[in-house]
């Protein structure tokens, strides 16, 4: 995978300008429903007797406003263009991959599909599925920033995918909550303050804590950015070795099981038992927590119970850090199955997507902040855009620290972290034994991967 430095341009100009203007875009909490959908083809003929109607399946997760809005584009397009239906599957993140596999798999895959970017090189290796954009002249890219496009969705010379909207990680702040324990809203966060400030939650009210996270958002947002921070290296290097020492993973594993010792964090027990849905869990939906650690483009999903009272600011860093450890990426990719019957009409319909100014209208930033020129100016216009949404990708362009490299957003290694988590969660091994068990594990893995590629 082709990777660049060069920051995504454009957002903080053209939004800077009317900035206090913009209006908040609700969004509704998440679901785990789906709309109908059939899983026997790509893309099949919706009817026999007629070879020029094409049905196409596009596939997505998120929260209800994510769903109701591509919905409602996916409607007007149909509107546009008769004999093309469309059939969104949507669901919740959890359980999203895994059946994306399976469907792969088994050529079963929807036309159009919503992919994560470190999936990409899994799923590109395993299976070959995506069609290359570059082949499609039916898709304008001259709104994308050409550099953000080719670093997160060029793998081995075919653009596999276009962003869907640009993404960070923020702490995402319930202010009445806050004020509650006497927290400052303002405060410009590290890891020891996080501790020092974090145990005051709790030793209050035992029923609340200050960071309600589960086993997969440790992994993402504390294991990984601490390590970039306290190494300066990608969590893979290049060559298939490991860009940490033992050492870094005994003082990491010990601040996270201080964590959970000074009740920053609830039990294991309980907040893993909400693992990639840490919004469900009763200490967010009852307003006990004072943050979390969020992805912007989930952000409007998690917010909405108390989107009145929430701010944003940045997560977490080390003062004396080699790298910020802060990612920004794109929000999601959206790709073209190379086995669709239908790649070109596939290729409209992401035209119209992205393009379309009632479209862009109707999606606004329900993937974080739009990926284009033109959405950005349609959006920041018509001041669609949720303020912070803005605030977090701002936060994140200004103190981004280096790209990750495709090797360290491997699925299987995230799977071994997500598995030491819990064993120190759960207080079955201690941070040696962590750190014993994480590289043995990374050591087989790694030598696997490293003969594959």
């Amino acid at each position: 995978m082709k990777k660049t430095n060069r920051r995504y341009l454009g957002i903080a100009a053209l939004i800077a300008v009317s900035i206090t203007s913009i209006c908040g875009c609700s969004g509704n909490s998440a679901s785990s429903s789906s709309s109908s959908g059939s899983d026997t083809t790509g893309s099949v003929e919706s009817s026999a007797e007629n070879a020029e109607e094409i049905t196409l399946r596009f596939s997505w997760w998120g929260g209800d406003a994510r769903h109701q809005a591509t919905q409602e584009v996916i409607e007007l397009y149909e509107s546009q263009n008769p004999g093309v239906t469309i059939v969104g599957e949507y669901m919740g993140l959890d359980g999203y991959k895994e059946k994306l596999m399976t469907q792969l798999a088994g050529n079963t895959a929807p036309d159009i599909m919503q992919v994560d970017v470190p999936w990409i090189a899994d799923l590109n290796q395993q299976f070959h599925s995506f069609a290359d954009i570059n082949q499609y002249s039916q898709i304008d890219q001259s709104g994308f920033d050409p550099s953000f496009v080719e670093g997160y969705g060029m793998y081995d010379g075919i653009l596999v995918g276009l962003p869907s909207g640009v993404n960070c990680v923020t702490m995402l702040l319930n202010t009445d909550v806050m004020e509650k324990f006497g927290i400052d809203a303002e405060t410009v966060w590290n890891w020891d303050n996080l501790l020092e400030e974090g145990q005051k939650v709790n030793q209050q009210d035992p029923a609340s804590y200050f960071l309600c996270i589960d086993q997969y958002s440790m992994v993402t947002r504390i294991v990984q950015p601490y390590l970039k921070q306290t190494t300066g290296n990608q969590l893979v290097n290049e060559d298939y070795t490991m860009g940490f020492t033992r050492e870094d993973l005994v003082d990491l594993f010990s601040y996270i099981r201080q964590l959970f010792d000074l009740n920053v964090v609830e039990p294991a027990a309980q907040s893993f038992m909400f693992k990639s849905k840490y919004q469900e869990n009763p200490l967010w939906m009852n307003q006990q927590a004072c943050a979390s650690l969020e992805w912007v483009a989930s952000m409007q999903a998690v917010k909405e119970h108390f989107k009145d009272h929430a701010d944003v600011t940045l997560p977490p860093i080390a003062p004396d850090n080699k790298n910020t450890g802060l990612v920004v990426r794109p929000a999601h990719l959206i790709c073209i199955n190379s086995n669709s019957a239908h790649p070109e009409e596939a290729a409209k319909f992401l035209d119209f997507f992205f393009n379309d100014e009632e479209a862009i209208e109707i999606l606004k930033d329900n993937r974080s902040v739009p990926p284009t020129e033109k959405a950005l100016e349609i959006c920041n216009e018509k001041g669609l855009l949720d303020p912070l949404t803005v605030k977090a990708v701002e936060l994140g362009e200004e103190n981004q620290g280096m790209v990750e490299n495709a090797i360290s957003g491997n699925m299987q290694l995230q799977n071994i972290m997500i598995d030491t988590i819990e064993q120190l969660g759960f207080g079955e091994i201690n941070p040696e034994e962590a750190a014993d068990y994480m590289i043995g594990q990374f050591e087989i893995k790694l030598e696997e991967l490293k003969a594959s590629s």
